[in-house]
């Protein structure tokens, strides 16, 4: 029996972030807190076998993702579908906004302002994840990401009560491991 097993991590710290706001689709590079912690993921990546790393094509991202490339010796593979949820109107709100939470759980509803509904996000996610696992059979795998992204990865591996989707959430730079028997 042969695994591939997927390790998803999130970005290192954004100012949004810092000042806890939600970054949603607004482009930020990594602050210099951002950029240690994505020194300290590079060295918690070393040893685990890792073969390909593929990451958003967002800055705070591939800054993250090409920081434990070079600690590897592995060009990052970006890809838009790996990007950050649009929340619309509510990009750059607060992170405890009533509104930003309350759709949390809404699924199928865009956020307002041309923003994406988590459905799309998921089909976004789910269609990349698909074709990754078809090139990764038997192989280890970095994903480097966003906070959204990632509690979308993690609804792929795993079922999530809308509860639990709602307050899953990675730190800067935290990841979480999927092991699949293929």
């Amino acid at each position: 029996m042969t695994y591939t097993t997927i390790y998803a991590a999130r970005h290192g710290e954004t100012e949004l972030n810092a000042q806890d706001r939600v970054c949603g689709a607004v482009d930020l590079p990594l602050t210099e807190r951002g950029l240690v912690q994505a020194q300290r993921l590079a060295e918690l990546m070393i040893g685990k076998g890792i073969e390909k790393i593929y990451c958003s094509d967002m800055i705070r991202a591939r800054q993250t993702a090409d920081t434990v490339g070079r600690a590897l010796g592995i060009q990052p593979i970006a890809d838009p579908r790996l990007r950050e949820m649009c929340f619309g109107l509510l990009e750059k709100c607060m992170r405890d906004d009533t509104e930003f939470n309350r759709r949390k759980q809404v699924f199928a509803e865009r956020f307002p302002g041309g923003g994406e509904s988590i459905l799309q996000g998921a089909h976004r996610v789910y269609s990349f994840m698909e074709e990754m696992l078809e090139e990764c059979v038997g192989k280890t795998a970095l994903i480097v990401s966003h906070g959204w992204t990632n509690k979308l990865i993690a609804t792929y591996f795993s079922d999530l009560s809308n509860e639990e989707f709602a307050e899953f959430r990675l730190p800067n730079c935290g990841y979480a491991k999927y092991v699949l028997h293929n």
